[in-house]
């Protein structure tokens, strides 16, 4: 996770023998918000950060303020640099003290009454949840500690939907593959410490969970969107594609598709619009074609009528 630019940190200022003076100024004028006690970032700046900016920075925020601080789940995740589908709902820790977990409040403020001001309270700010875990060896990735990358997969695959759990798991696979710990046409199911992981899980629920996402869990997908295409293929009860399929004719190679049906012989693309050539040269070997868009993941029955207008069948 990269810290953008424009993070107010008092205590580093003070450690450089300058005063922050002019940052509490310019705090009760509102021109800058208050994540968190002693972290500051500007009124618009905040306003027209990506939610993605603005969780890296309630994330600093809460890590350099809370002694210790272990990022879990979700927060964990994009730490470590694997993918979520969008920005968690707030920073989570992990805490080995029962008394201690839950959600605590956001401390988000800003003053002055302006336009700006009222623009900044309406956006998203981002609380702090401890969540209560065991934690034996806490990874460093940057400036954060936190659990390791097959102990967060285990926790978000047991714990969130499957479509959160997918990207996830997917952006999991990808790296394991990339470091040479799974081969590219494996499943998550197929490592040993995932299986073991998922076994020990306390409850049935969780376990069920779990061993879904590893199981279509793979490195092939290329993007978010890619890992959330399948899992709403599996809530609408489609066949899983084929991933990454190499289309040639007679001309040559034609290109590499994100998903491909062989029995009804569909070929399906994610958002992206590639040349009306290709898709013509696919459809000339006597295949289907269907694209969809971020808003027909959003909307399953879209993309349910898309994929049967293709060709595709139910299970």
């Amino acid at each position: 996770m990269e810290i953008p630019p424009g993070l107010i940190d008092t205590a580093a200022i003070l450690r450089t023998g300058a005063g922050t003076d002019a940052v509490h100024r310019a705090f009760k004028a509102g021109q800058l918000v208050r994540i968190r006690r002693g972290f500051y970032v500007r009124t618009d700046d905040w306003i027209s950060a990506w939610p993605a900016q603005r969780f890296a920075w309630s994330t600093a925020a809460i890590a350099r303020s809370v002694s210790g601080a272990v990022l879990c789940g979700q927060t964990a995740a994009l730490a470590i640099g694997l993918p979520t589908l969008g920005a968690p709902r707030c920073v989570e820790l992990a805490t080995n003290l029962p008394g201690r977990s839950g959600m605590r409040k956001s401390p988000f403020l800003v003053l002055g009454t302006d336009k700006a001001a009222r623009e900044a309270r309406e956006v998203r700010s981002y609380p702090l949840q401890y969540r209560l875990k065991q934690v034996r060896e806490p990874v460093r990735h940057g400036e954060f500690l936190c659990l390791g990358l097959v102990e967060t997969t285990l926790d978000i695959m047991s714990t969130n939907s499957l479509s959160q759990a997918l990207v996830v798991a997917d952006g999991a696979a990808r790296k394991l593959h990339r470091d040479g710990q799974m081969p590219a046409d494996a499943s998550l199911w197929s490592l040993q410490d995932i299986r073991d992981g998922i076994r020990a899980l306390p409850h049935a629920s969780a376990v069920a969970r779990a061993e879904r996402a590893a199981s279509l869990a793979s490195p092939l997908p290329e993007s978010v969107g890619e890992s959330y295409s399948r899992a709403v293929f599996e809530f609408l009860g489609f066949e899983q594609p084929v991933l990454q399929r190499t289309f040639a004719d007679r001309e040559g190679f034609i290109g590499r598709t994100d998903f491909w049906w062989p029995k009804p012989g569909v070929v399906g693309e994610f958002e992206v619009y590639r040349e009306k050539i290709r898709e013509d040269r696919i459809r000339a070997l006597g295949h289907g074609f269907v694209r969809w868009h971020w808003a027909d993941l959003q909307n399953p029955d879209r993309l349910r009528a898309k994929l049967l207008a293709a060709g595709l069948r139910r299970r």
